[in-house]
């Protein structure tokens, strides 16, 4: 089963360049954004579930979307920022695939790359002058918005961007163990077509032709966690995502990712994500 990643639809929503004036930080994030950083000078933290790694000047990092983190800016902190939005629903997107080095080194052209995309699109830009302007941007949505309304170069353009910066982290990626397995992968792209009802064990087991206790072996050893739980964890994605970029109330998104309960969706967003899904929705700022 081969992906085609020629088929990925991504959109740049926003690029821009910051240099902190005061100690600046963020916690408790998780978005569906895969968010791209070139360092100028300064320093910084990336708080990780495994580690923190700190930023260096003349490097680049890659959070993946939906990896949980936090950050910690100090004054003088100098960079360039990308966030990438990887339409996420009925197929496997491009960042699901691989599982990329968080920093690699970057070069005159990565920056020569970054200085003049900053100048062709500063409406993509962020408010960083200060917190209380960052905190107050405009929602997600109106960035995705603001993509979706622009010229077919323009799109071209930024999407070219997004697969240059991302070849150097790309040299270096590995594919993901549920990615090598076919069968893991079927069952995935099963889910995620039919993200909107209830899959159960029985048709997963049928179609990776395996028995029922073998497919919760086989995610168990590739994924570490069971069938069920991997079709939550798809469930809870998409949600995030239609939280951010659309304005489709909560109890339609609960309906769209399989939920007939909302009350029920709530909690099993909040039990995974630590945010009511409104909360989510109003506080994810950064």
């Amino acid at each position: 089963m081969k992906i085609g990643l020629e088929l990925v639809n991504i959109s740049v929503l926003n690029i821009g360049y910051a240099r902190t004036v005061h100690k600046w930080g963020g916690t408790d994030i998780s978005s569906p954004f895969a968010r791209l950083y070139y360092v100028k000078s300064g320093n910084a933290t990336l708080h990780f579930p495994d580690g923190d790694m700190e930023l260096k000047a003349g490097y680049m990092y890659l959070v993946p979307s939906f990896m949980p983190h936090s950050y910690v800016c100090k004054p003088g902190f100098e960079f360039y920022y990308m966030f990438v939005y990887e339409r996420y629903g009925d197929q496997t997107g491009f960042f699901d695939i691989y599982s990329f080095p968080r920093c690699v080194k970057a070069n005159e052209a990565a920056d020569l790359l970054f200085t003049n995309y900053c100048n062709i699109y500063p409406q993509l830009s962020l408010p960083y002058s200060c917190a209380e302007e960052f905190n107050a941007h405009p929602a997600y949505r109106d960035y995705a918005r603001r993509y979706s309304e622009m010229e077919r170069y323009e799109k071209m353009q930024l999407q070219g961007l997004v697969w240059i910066i991302t070849s150097y982290f790309m040299k270096h990626a590995q594919k993901r163990l549920e990615y090598t397995d076919e069968r893991v992968m079927k069952v995935s792209s099963f889910i995620k077509k039919n993200i909107h009802a209830t899959v159960t064990l029985e048709q997963m087991a049928d179609v990776a032709c395996v028995t029922k206790s073998y497919i919760g072996k086989l995610f168990n050893s590739t994924l570490g966690i069971s069938p069920l739980q991997y079709a939550i964890r798809c469930k809870i994605h998409l949600a995030q995502s239609l939280l951010l970029t659309t304005d489709i109330p909560v109890r339609e998104i609960a309906v769209r990712v399989g939920f007939t309960d909302v009350s029920y969706f709530i909690r099993i967003f909040k039990k995974n994500i630590g945010f009511t899904p409104h909360d989510y929705r109003e506080s994810l700022k950064y």
